[in-house]
């Protein structure tokens, strides 16, 4: 009787110590459960989408990856990518019978990412020269690229114009250089502008482009842009192909585009009326926004193109012709498609919050700290003991706070943390703050999870950097 007594106690011990220190018991539950109904690893991203990320499918899906590829990791869903390019060109396909949508590469420049695009017949919009060989690399040919900046170094110019790339000028100055250079090449530049409309469309200020003291484009304002295209028409290496804006990124409601689309197709029926310009495209821009928040509602491509559509038709009739409407989304199309998954690295509580530090940092996500962005936030394999707790960082830095105030199921160490809409400015704005490799990166399809960019290693914060001096430095040195 006292050895079951004492063979009671240590099972009973046992299971506490279990609850205490392991992530959660439900963990190897959930995989028991997950693997008797054949979930995929899609079916659990799903699930943190749908705030239960506690549920079987999702700690078996986030398991998994982290055991495969370790943390912090960035996750895609081939499927939520296809989803978002394919409700762009329903909803704007059948209202514009000429089309053409690119990708803007700068929100996620993974080659798995563009190659799966590319295969949705979107062209690229590039920002830098980086940007240029990386589709390049992908073969993307250089009459299906746009290349926009507002600081093109020489170099750059010569790259694009080497490569048949359409330019997009943002002012009389750089369109100068690019004629120089192109004359130098014996080419002959194929170029649109950018325009900036003045137009506000209510987004955060970091990346609200179309205001006027935006430091993007030409200013419709006193004919300013008018006389960029005039002069233009008088460069011999020079052929005018286009019009561009794009007023901001992260746009929700539709006024703002509505308000541009109307000066743009104003102006090119002055361009056609008065300089005889008839021009092969009109950019409007991308910026389409998702939500962020579990309850936030959005304009959907479907709404935009709806308000569009009409403003559109004025502006064709007006001007006699029809150019092809071109479209440059990012965020759209791959921001909800990624998760960020992190694990815990301790729980600490102040006498004023709980923070649950993870091991990725804003080296890692940088927009909280550098935009306040709101992402949402899963606990994996936990829905009880809710509470407020600020997800912490792990970079040497106050403001390195992924998550500010959130009601959340209190996790311990060695739980798993997910970060949701992370598949745009997420990777691509990351860094090695911190001597802190850059994470992994997976591509998930259905149940199959490739590796598409191999995790940092310490080697590579090394790289390029040189240790020795010269002796007689070195002597000076000593001497002093």
């Amino acid at each position: 009787m006292v050895k079951r007594s004492v063979f009671y106690r240590i099972v009973l011990f046992s299971f506490i110590l279990g609850i205490c220190c392991s992530p959660s018991i439900a963990v190897a539950q959930a995989s028991k459960t997950s693997d008797d109904v054949k979930t995929t690893l899609h079916d659990g991203l799903m699930k943190a989408r749908q705030n239960e990320a506690f549920d079987p499918a999702a700690v078996t899906a986030f398991t998994r990856l982290q055991k495969e590829y370790g943390t912090p990791l960035y996750i895609y869903d081939r499927e939520i990518i296809d989803e978002q390019a394919n409700a762009i060109k329903e909803a704007f396909g059948s209202l514009f019978p000429k089309l053409h949508l690119f990708y803007a590469v700068k929100a996620n420049t993974s080659l798995a990412v563009i190659s799966q695009l590319r295969g949705h017949g979107l062209g690229t919009e590039v920002i830098s020269g980086g940007e240029i060989i990386t589709v390049r690399k992908l073969g993307v040919p250089g009459n299906d690229i746009m290349f926009t900046s507002s600081s093109k170094s020489p170099w750059e110019i010569e790259l694009a114009l080497k490569e048949g790339i359409l330019l997009n000028v943002d002012s009389v100055d750089e369109l100068n250089h690019i004629e120089v250079m192109a004359g130098r090449l014996h080419k002959i530049a194929r170029i649109s502008f950018r325009i900036n409309p003045g137009v506000d469309p209510h987004t955060i200020h970091q990346i609200n482009t179309g205001i006027t003291e935006s430091k993007f484009g030409i200013h419709l304002a006193d004919g300013i842009a008018f006389s960029a295209y005039k002069w233009a028409l008088k460069l011999s290496h020079v052929k005018i192909v286009g019009l561009h804006c794009h007023i901001g990124s992260q746009i929700t409601e539709p006024e703002g585009y509505r308000l541009a689309a109307g000066k743009m197709l104003a102006f090119a029926a002055d361009l056609k009326e008065k300089l005889g310009i008839q021009l092969e495209f009109i950019d409007l821009g991308g910026g389409i926004g998702i939500p962020y928040q579990d309850d936030q509602t959005v304009m959907t491509p479907g709404e935009l193109a709806q308000v569009l559509r009409p403003i559109w038709q004025d502006g064709v009739k007006r001007m006699g012709y029809e150019p092809t409407l071109w479209l440059e989304p990012g965020r759209f199309f791959v921001a909800p498609a990624g998760f960020l998954l992190t694990r815990v690295n301790s729980v600490k509580t102040t006498p004023v919050k709980t923070f649950v530090n993870v091991d990725a940092g804003f080296n890692t996500l940088i927009r909280p700290a550098m935009y306040q962005a709101y992402h949402r936030v899963r606990i994996v394999g936990r829905k009880d003991r809710v509470m407020k707790l600020d997800i912490a960082g792990d970079v040497c830095e106050t403001g390195d706070i992924l998550a500010a105030d959130r009601i959340l199921p209190r996790p311990v160490a060695g739980d798993l943390v997910v970060i949701l809409d992370a598949g745009a400015y997420g990777f691509s704005m990351a860094s090695e703050y911190n001597a802190r490799p850059l994470p992994a990166e997976v591509m998930v399809s259905r149940n199959q999870a490739t590796l598409i960019r191999k995790r940092g290693q310490m080697e590579d914060i090394f790289r390029n950097q040189v240790t020795e001096i010269d002796k007689s430095r070195r002597d000076h040195i000593r001497s002093h």
